[in-house]
C-alpha cells in the first residue's frame, strides 16, 4: 500500500468513525442516544471539552450520561446532528479532524458547533484521543476563513 492510499485508507475510516460518533448522538421519543456506541470510540482516558469556558474536561462516559439524561428528563427529547463539514488530516498514526454539525434540538432550535478530534491509530484501528468543540454562528463562515469548504455529509448513511 502507498502512503497515498493509507493516508486515503485512513480519512475513510476517520470519517466514519465521526459520523458513527455524530449518528450515536441522535435521538427522539422512542430512541435513546447510542452511549455505547458514543463511548466505545474513546481511549478509556480521552478527555472531552464542551463549549463552556473556561474549559473544563470531562470523560466520554461522563459526556454520555449528561446526553442521556437531557433525554430522559424531557428537557430535550428530541436532538439531531447533521453533518455540515468534515476535514481530515493524518500523520501516521496520529490525525486530526475538524467536524462541523448542525444540531437540532426538540425539532426547532437548531445551533451549530465545531469538533476538533485528536486522534491515535491502533493496531485495531483509529481512537479518539481527546475531542473539544465550540458553537459558531456559522460553520460554513467558519471553514471558509481557513480556505476549506464546508460539505455537508450524512451521518446516518455514511458507510
Amino acid at each position: 500500500m502507498t502512503a497515498a492510499s493509507r493516508a486515503a485508507a485512513d480519512r475513510k475510516e476517520i470519517a466514519a468513525l465521526i459520523a458513527r460518533q455524530f449518528r450515536a448522538l441522535c435521538w427522539d421519543e422512542e430512541t435513546p442516544p447510542d452511549t455505547s456506541a458514543l463511548t466505545s470510540a474513546f481511549l478509556p482516558n480521552a478527555q472531552l471539552f464542551a463549549s463552556a469556558r473556561p474549559a473544563r474536561a470531562q470523560s466520554a462516559r461522563d459526556f454520555a450520561a449528561r446526553m442521556a439524561g437531557l433525554r430522559d428528563s424531557g428537557q430535550i427529547p428530541v436532538f439531531e446532528e447533521k453533518g455540515r463539514g468534515l476535514h481530515i488530516w493524518v500523520a501516521g498514526k496520529v490525525a486530526i479532524a475538524l467536524a462541523g454539525c448542525e444540531m437540532h434540538e426538540n425539532r426547532t432550535e437548531v445551533t451549530e458547533d465545531i469538533s476538533a478530534f485528536l486522534l491515535v491509530r491502533n493496531p485495531e484501528g483509529w481512537v479518539i484521543a481527546a475531542q473539544a468543540w465550540d458553537i459558531l454562528p456559522s460553520i460554513a463562515a467558519a471553514f471558509s476563513a481557513s480556505g476549506l469548504e464546508a460539505e455537508p455529509f450524512d451521518v446516518r448513511h455514511f458507510p
